[in-house]
């Protein structure tokens, strides 16, 4: 080790201690918020390799690329120069891992590609034209999130679900859309956890190779895990058992899109014998306001008992507002936050307004523009959605992958190179007719009858384009400067002037365009083993994982509840605490979604560190028109005793105007000189 990992360990508090050193047999650590978890969980790694554990049989999961790069960081801070890493990783990075070796079990080829969401809905477009629906009304997202949905719930090959038009047609459609993956040798991001699931089911050989690797495996975010996560770590975990998995059930907030409470609740269950280690010392925030996040969550039936503490004192007691309307809400906020600036020489960055959804971003943003603070709403447009990087991905996914019907279709006629719509069909119904692959009909255009003979040599020259970068980048040297090669073939820098009118528009994009052959310089320059296929891995994951708030580099953030999770802030604001907000009127019918919405009030809750407010609005502006507000039923499980209420008018005590006056005042004379 290149510190002493005892004297690391002697740093931390008995609880966390216990944490670290209980290497072997099933640990649930029920960490809650602001408990030093990460730190926990690196040194636990750090400690298992010190006891002469191989650190090859270490296994960490998480979520996000993020945490994963952090994790990796801190560990390999504590390890002896040169000494091997264990395997830090994603859920989606791990099993892409795995099926790049493994796939061919399931009748795939390696060489398979991985569909984004908008390749999942174009897709899904073409299917939905070729069945016919008595009800017309189902939009290709709405059908796709349906079945994300239940495959990662119910982990298995069909779609089941309510008896409702949307489950049925979700169902009816769903055997298309698998069919048509697996013929184009593509994989959703669902497929990378269920593939893996049922490689793991199907193939004992396999199963049981990989928890021969993996002796001891630890999961970060436990309760954010979905049934299929749950059942892949549960047989990897196999005989022996050494899991540990980390989480707060307090803070299970996606149900939405699959995660399972239960998983956390039930872990003593799945694992009789189970230790479990409670992490209560909370190191983030005072006093009054754990107070508050307590009293709230303890609300809550299906939780495991836990209670936050600090010694660092009370603090601040919990400040609630209540606003006449939406933009009188975000004019108090925004003055209250300038004063606290102001009288505290507090940068922007330690302020945060915290909301249901960015579409309560508005009359905030509209309010800090108008009192020059600068601010970053976290949760906008991801890089990679943009036209001319998906357009630049498409080729590279149809050089890696000539099966790839949806990324060809994308850019057969982008630029425009005469292969219009009718052109595609002809050659898709040729393909379809001789059951051969797309890409291969370019090739034999001159054998297809109806083509004109420009259409021939249109299609011919985009065949063999694509033939020769596959040959050029199986090879593997500088991949950024074959990327740049075909943008100046294809005139796509051209072509993005001719889509975008406005220079200021077109230069914006032909930046992208240079960032983009930079992050794939990078990645090769930075990859033991590079290829065009590992390349398109990262920035699948990259995409899936949605880490938006790296985007954030200054000012105050503004952010939803849910994407909030894991940050902190000295001073939050937490706005719009209404029925019908929070809790979402969605949830409100079942008490199982009114916990959900209560743990997503503790999320944010706790998220501050020294200063809470909480507003609502007796009135708010739904769909242009004012419409009465009632306060959430969860701010009355907070105790009176942590609560101030604020006035209207009401911005500083008396002592802080004075400190504030005695500031501006010097600062005026400062200026004047005297």
């Amino acid at each position: 080790m290149s510190r002493d990992i005892y004297s690391i360990i002697g740093r931390l508090n008995a609880r966390q201690q216990e944490a670290v050193m209980h290497t072997d047999g099933p640990l649930l650590i029920l960490a809650g918020a602001g408990s030093g978890k990460t730190r926990v969980i690196t040194i636990r790694t750090s400690y298992l390799i010190h006891t002469g554990i191989r650190p090859g049989s270490v296994l960490a999961v998480t979520f996000t690329n993020k945490a994963a790069r952090e994790m990796k960081e801190r560990v390999r801070s504590m390890l002896r120069g040169g000494e091997s890493s264990p395997v830090i990783s994603t859920f989606h990075a791990l099993c892409l891992r795995i099926l790049r070796k493994e796939i061919e079990h399931l009748g795939y080829r390696k060489d398979f590609t991985i569909y984004d969401t908008s390749e999942q809905v174009s897709l899904l477009r073409n299917i939905l034209s070729d069945i016919t629906f008595h009800d017309k009304s189902f939009k290709a997202e709405a059908i796709l999130e349906r079945i994300s949905y239940v495959k990662n719930e119910i982990a298995s090959s069909g779609i089941a679900g309510p008896d409702n038009p949307l489950s049925e047609a979700s169902a009816r459609v769903y055997p298309h859309y698998r069919d048509a993956l697996k013929s184009m040798n593509a994989l959703d991001f669902d497929d990378l956890l269920l593939l893996t699931l049922r490689l793991f089911r199907e193939c004992p050989e396999v199963l049981r190779r990989y928890q021969e690797r993996f002796r001891y495996i630890m999961v970060d975010e436990y309760q954010d895990t979905n049934r299929v996560q749950n059942d892949f770590i549960k047989l990897l975990a196999g005989e022996a058992k050494n899991l540990c998995v980390v989480g707060d059930d307090d803070q299970s907030i996606y149900g939405w899109r699959g995660a399972d409470p239960g998983n956390i609740l039930n872990f003593g269950k799945d694992f009789p014998g189970a230790v479990i280690v409670r992490l209560e010392q909370n190191y983030r925030s005072f006093g009054h306001i754990l107070k508050a996040a307590n009293s709230v969550i303890t609300n809550n039936r299906q939780r495991m008992e836990k209670s936050l503490w600090t010694d660092r004192g009370d603090g601040p007691r919990v400040h609630v507002f209540k606003a006449a309307g939406t933009e009188d809400e975000a004019e108090w906020v925004v003055r209250r936050m300038a004063s606290i600036k102001f009288e505290k020489n507090l940068p922007d960055e330690d302020f945060a307004v915290i909301y249901r959804a960015n579409i309560f971003s508005r009359p905030f943003e509209a309010e800090l523009r108008k009192q020059r603070i600068p601010y970053s709403v976290v949760g906008g447009t991801s890089y990679f959605e943009n036209r001319e990087i998906k357009d630049l991905a498409a080729y590279l996914k149809i050089i890696a992958n000539p099966r790839d019907n949806v990324s060809l279709l994308r850019i057969a006629n982008v630029p425009r190179r005469g292969l219009g719509t009718t052109t595609l069909t002809t050659l898709s119904e040729f393909g379809q007719a001789g059951s051969i692959p797309l890409f291969e009909a370019f090739g034999k255009a001159a054998a297809i009858p109806g083509l004109s003979p420009k259409a021939v040599e249109a299609a011919q020259t985009f065949f063999s384009l694509i033939g020769r970068y596959r040959e050029l980048f199986k090879k593997g040297r500088d991949m950024g400067g074959l990327l740049k090669m075909l943008i100046e073939e294809i005139n796509y820098r051209k072509y993005i002037g001719e889509v975008y009118k406005t220079a200021e528009t077109a230069f914006r994009k032909i930046e992208n365009l240079s960032g983009f052959i930079d992050s794939m310089t990078h990645y090769e320059s930075t990859d033991p083993a590079p290829s065009l296929h590992g390349f398109l891995e990262t920035m699948a994951l990259e995409d899936i994982m949605e880490e938006r708030t790296e985007k954030q580099k200054r000012g105050v953030t503004l952010i939803s509840l849910h994407s909030s999770k894991g940050l902190e802030f000295p001073v939050v604001f937490i706005a719009g605490t209404e029925e019908d907000i929070l809790p979402h009127k969605k949830s409100a019918d079942s008490e199982e979604g009114i916990e959900e919405e209560r743990r997503l009030f503790y999320v944010g809750i706790t998220r501050a560190m020294n200063e809470l407010y909480i507003t609502y609005a007796g009135q708010r502006t739904k769909y242009g028109k004012e419409a009465p507000a009632f306060p959430s039923r969860f701010l009355e499980e907070i105790p009176a005793e942590s609560i101030t209420t604020l006035d209207r008018f009401e911005t500083l005590d008396p002592e802080q105007e004075k400190v504030c006056a005695e500031k501006f005042f010097a600062n005026i004379k400062a200026i004047l000189g005297d």
